[in-house]
C-alpha cells in the first residue's frame, strides 16, 4: 500500500511516496500544469500500477489535480490544514516547515489516519454546477454589500435625504433613481407631477414607499460645499456603476440556480421546507448530495449545529463546535430563521429557547439542530416536507413520553 502526500502551491506542486512502514520511497516536484500531472501519475505507476492500493492526500478539495486523480481511479482523502498543523508540531517542535517537508508530513498522516480521514467524492456535473454558482452567487453578494457601504458613505456627505427616502440602498428602483439623479438639487427643483412621474418609471408605486420617499426629501438642508458635491457625484456614479451591474449578474446567476433545482430529480425535497427560497434549497442539495452520512448525527455534527462534550476524570464541558462546516452552518441557521415565519412548531421552539434565556443565535442554532435531524431523514427517504405529518409525530411522542411519579 502507498501513501502519497502532496503540499500544493500556484505554479507547482511537492510530493512524497511513502510505504506501509512510513519509509519514503520518492520525493519529487512537479508543475502545476497537465504535464505535471502525467509525470506524476507516471511516477506513482513506477511504485504501484493498483490504484486501488494507493491513497494520496492533500489539503485543497478544489486542486485541478484531484479532477486528474479522480479520472484515474485514484482515491484522494483531504486533510485538515489545522490537523497537519498541530500533527507539526508534534513531530517538530520547532515548527520548521518547507513544502517538501509538509508533503512527508501529510503522507505520514494520511498512513496513520486514513481511516477516518474523509474521501473526496466528484459529484455529478449538475450538483457540481449547482454548487459553483451557489458560490460564485455569495461572493458576488459580498461584492454587491462592499460597494453599498460604498455609496451610503459617498450619499452620506452630499445627498443624505437619499439614504432616508429609500428602503434598500441596492435594490433595482434606488439604483435607477440614482442613475437619473445626482444631487438633492435635481430633486428639489422637480415639480410634483414630474417627480410622480420618476417614481414612476423607476418602479416605485407603493403608498408607504412614497410616503417615506417625501418625507425624507422634506427635512431641512444644510449648506454643503459645491466642490463636496461635484467631487462625489463623481464617485456616486462610478459606483452606481458598478452596483447596477452586479445587481443584474446576481438575478442571472440566481435564475440558472432556480433552473437547476427545477430540473433536478431532487430537487422538490428541499424547496417544500416551510420558509425554504430556491437558494436555500439549492444550498441544502448540494450539503446533501456531495456527503454520505450514516445517520443524523453525523450530519449535525459535521455541520456543526450540535456542541461538542470534553471529559477528563470528573470535570466535564460542552463547547461550541467550531471545527465544523461553515457553510452547512451558515445555511440552516439561516433556514432556521426563515422557518419561524412559515412553520407553527419552529416558532415555538425557537420562542421556547428564547424563553429559556438563551440568546437569539443560541435558539437558532437549537432549532437548525432539529432541522438537520429533519432534512436527513427527508433524504434518505427521498420524501418532501409535511408539516401536518411532523406536528402528528411531536404529538405521538409527546403522548408517549413516560407519566411522572411522585415518590414523595
Amino acid at each position: 500500500m502507498l501513501y502519497i502526500g502532496v503540499d500544493l502551491s500556484d505554479k507547482f506542486f511537492d510530493s512524497c511516496i511513502t510505504n506501509s512502514f512510513g519509509d519514503v520511497l520518492d520525493r519529487n516536484r512537479f508543475d502545476m500544469n497537465h504535464d505535471g500531472f502525467c509525470s506524476f501519475l507516471k511516477l506513482i505507476q513506477e511504485h504501484q500500477t493498483d490504484s486501488q492500493e494507493c491513497i494520496i492526500g492533500l489539503e485543497n478539495p478544489r486542486s485541478g489535480l484531484v479532477d486528474f486523480l479522480a479520472q484515474h481511479g485514484y482515491t484522494v482523502v483531504l486533510t485538515n490544514p489545522n490537523a497537519i498543523s498541530s500533527y507539526r508540531k508534534s513531530r517538530t517542535p520547532s515548527n520548521a516547515k518547507s513544502d517538501e517537508a509538509d508533503a512527508q508530513l501529510i503522507a505520514d498522516y494520511v498512513r496513520e489516519h486514513h481511516k477516518s480521514l474523509r474521501r473526496i467524492q466528484m459529484p455529478d456535473e449538475t450538483m457540481r454546477e449547482l454548487s459553483l454558482l451557489l458560490e460564485d452567487r455569495d461572493r458576488l453578494i459580498q461584492q454587491r454589500i462592499r460597494f453599498s457601504n460604498q455609496l451610503t458613505s459617498t450619499l452620506k456627505e452630499y445627498f443624505p435625504q437619499a439614504l432616508d427616502a429609500f428602503g434598500s440602498i441596492d435594490n433595482k428602483c434606488t439604483i435607477k433613481f440614482l442613475k437619473r439623479v445626482d444631487t438633492f438639487a435635481q430633486v428639489k427643483a422637480l415639480s410634483t407631477k414630474k417627480l410622480e412621474q420618476l417614481l414612476k418609471e423607476c418602479g416605485i408605486y407603493r403608498k408607504d414607499s412614497k410616503e417615506r420617499f417625501y418625507q425624507a426629501i422634506k427635512k431641512p438642508v444644510y449648506h454643503i460645499s459645491q466642490a463636496v458635491v461635484k467631487t462625489k457625484v463623481r464617485l456616486k456614479n462610478a459606483i452606481i456603476a458598478h452596483l447596477d451591474l452586479l445587481v443584474q449578474q446576481i438575478q442571472e446567476y440566481e435564475r440558472q440556480i432556480q433552473s437547476l433545482m427545477d430540473d433536478s430529480p431532487d430537487g422538490h425535497i428541499f424547496r417544500s421546507l416551510p420558509g425554504a427560497d430556491y437558494i436555500l434549497g439549492a444550498k441544502l442539495l448540494v450539503l446533501y448530495s456531495t456527503r454520505d452520512f450514516t445517520d443524523a448525527s453525523e450530519a449535525q455534527q459535521l455541520f456543526g449545529t450540535v456542541p461538542y462534550t470534553a471529559m477528563s476524570g470528573q470535570s466535564r464541558f460542552v463547547g461550541f463546535r467550531r471545527g465544523a462546516n461553515k457553510l452547512g452552518r451558515n445555511t440552516f441557521q439561516q433556514f432556521a430563521r426563515c422557518s419561524i415565519q412559515s412553520s407553527l412548531w419552529a416558532n415555538k421552539q425557537y420562542a421556547k429557547r428564547r424563553n429559556q434565556g438563551k440568546s437569539s443565535n443560541h435558539a437558532f442554532r437549537c432549532l437548525a439542530n432539529t432541522w438537520v435531524k429533519i432534512t436527513f431523514a427527508m433524504w434518505s427517504n427521498k420524501a418532501s416536507y409535511d408539516e401536518a405529518k411532523h406536528l402528528a409525530s411531536i404529538t405521538n411522542h409527546l403522548i408517549n413520553q413516560p407519566a411522572f411519579v411522585n415518590r414523595d
